[in-house]
């Protein structure tokens, strides 16, 4: 089941001279962390729907200037209705609306409204949803984005795209990215040169579905990273969807079937190899036998070999288990993103599964790739989000829990006693899985000296 009803929200661009005002949204945000985009927000469910008297705001849904009111004097400390009596402000129009797709994990129906003013305003952007505020032509923030410097959503694109082609522009439309989800799989980019496409997978909830990713400068090895489609219908979607980009190669983040699922299905099909780790190899074949690779070329890489190239640099491979002992990573030299698969989710907690899970690894590996301090960090579930925050927020989050699960432990609670006490507003689907990571810390803590008693 996808996601649920979108919520409405409003997006402003302030213009003047054909500059906008751009913000860079707080990277500790739930929602679109990092991304550039415009002011703005979710419409409350109690927004007053009284009606302006003020012209210009009057002649517009009450409720969405109600909302652009309280949003622009929280975000920008700047009162709009004021500012159109003191004859700042030029116009207001309804310039676009988008509603996002049925499989985004944060859902809006958004309008965008342009707002020309008389003179540059000095926003006073708050720090709290900011990271970084500026005045940027359309033209600028799209090669900014060409060039992997920017998170965007699609629509916001689009809208900068058609004030582009007519500076002048008041009424776009429509600019919701359109996908055809009974023919293909969707197909986006928030990050340009990294094509995601969420497949419907195997996974836990709340996720149901997995990145696959198309990923290779052109002339450089095209890679499909995690194709892993839960169903035979699901698979021809994904077919269809790359039957003009065709890949030179699979590659497999580790072996867990959410990752790998129709992955040696494909390969033959499209006569391909399947790049993997020898851990990964080992462990799919084991489970299926020798004739689930059969007729593949097979490659398997370990630490830093090149696998392909973005923007004009190296993609390497990085080793990164403790989820999955043969777990791999991608990232370009420059470290403008990390392509770390389930070392964290962008929906949901990650798993620390035995027996090809550690948890003291898998610490080991959240500091490496925080230490690496790449600029974007790409999850198999969930978007792209800016710095190495989740990573950083992960690890603390997973330190408090085993504190708590030490002390409980040491109380004398029983493993079942401890899930109740920790998970009892988890969705029960997810026990199982929150009895792995006690597990693991358990195994954790005894290995380390902080348990002297048999935990098994």
């Amino acid at each position: 089941m996808d996601s649920p009803a979108p919520l409405e929200s409003v997006s402003v661009l302030f213009i003047h001279q054909q500059k906008i005002f751009t913000v860079q949204r707080q990277t500790y945000l739930l929602a679109f962390p990092g991304y550039h985009a415009f002011p703005g927000g979710k419409i409350d469910k109690d927004e007053s729907s009284l009606p302006f008297k003020t012209r210009m705001l009057c002649d517009h849904d009450s409720t969405r200037m109600r909302a652009i009111q309280r949003e622009i004097l929280e975000e920008l400390d700047y009162d709009l209705e004021q500012g159109i009596l003191n004859g700042e402000v030029l116009s207001v129009s309804e310039l676009a609306e988008a509603v996002a797709p049925t499989f985004a994990p944060f859902r809006f129906r958004t309008w965008f409204y342009r707002i020309d003013l008389k003179e540059r305003v000095r926003f006073n952007a708050d720090p709290g949803e900011f990271a970084d505020s500026f005045w940027s032509t359309p033209q600028n923030l799209l090669d900014a984005f060409s060039k992997g410097k920017n998170l965007m959503v699609p629509p916001t694109r689009w809208v900068l795209k058609g004030l582009v082609a007519d500076p002048q522009a008041a009424a776009l439309g429509n600019v919701s990215e359109m996908y055809d989800e009974e023919h293909k799989v969707p197909c986006l980019e928030m990050m340009d040169g990294i094509t995601m496409l969420p497949v419907r997978s195997v996974t836990l909830p709340p996720a149901n579905r997995t990145n696959a990713f198309l990923l290779g400068d052109s002339g450089a090895e095209k890679l499909l990273i995690d194709p892993s489609p839960n169903s035979e219908e699901e698979y021809r979607r994904l077919l269809t969807t790359i039957e003009n980009n065709v890949p030179d190669s699979i590659f497999l983040t580790h072996h867990h079937p959410d990752h790998h699922q129709f992955s040696n299905q494909l390969a033959r099909e499209l006569r391909i190899p399947i790049i993997l780790s020898q851990d990964t190899l080992q462990r799919l074949t084991v489970k299926y036998g020798e004739a689930y690779f059969e007729n593949i070329e097979l490659q398997t890489v370990s630490e830093n070999k090149q696998v392909t190239s973005w923007h004009g640099s190296a993609v390497r491979v990085y080793e990164i288990p403790g989820h999955d002992q043969g777990h791999l990573g991608l990232a370009p030299d420059t470290m403008d993103w990390f392509l770390v698969g389930d070392l964290i989710q962008g929906i949901g907690t990650v798993v620390i599964p035995s027996p090809e899970g550690d948890m003291a690894t898998y610490f080991s590996t959240l500091k490496k790739v925080i230490a690496l301090n790449p600029e974007v960090i790409i999850p198999s579930h969930g978007i792209p989000m800016r710095t190495t925050h989740r990573l950083e927020e992960t690890l603390k989050h997973r330190l408090q829990r085993e504190s708590q699960i030490l002390k409980l432990h040491q109380s004398g609670k029983s493993r079942q006693e401890i899930l109740m006490e920790l998970y009892a507003e988890t969705d029960a689907r997810l026990h199982p899985a929150a009895m792995q990571n006690i597990e693991s810390h358990l195994a954790k803590l005894h290995k380390e000296n902080y348990l002297q008693d048999e935990i098994a």
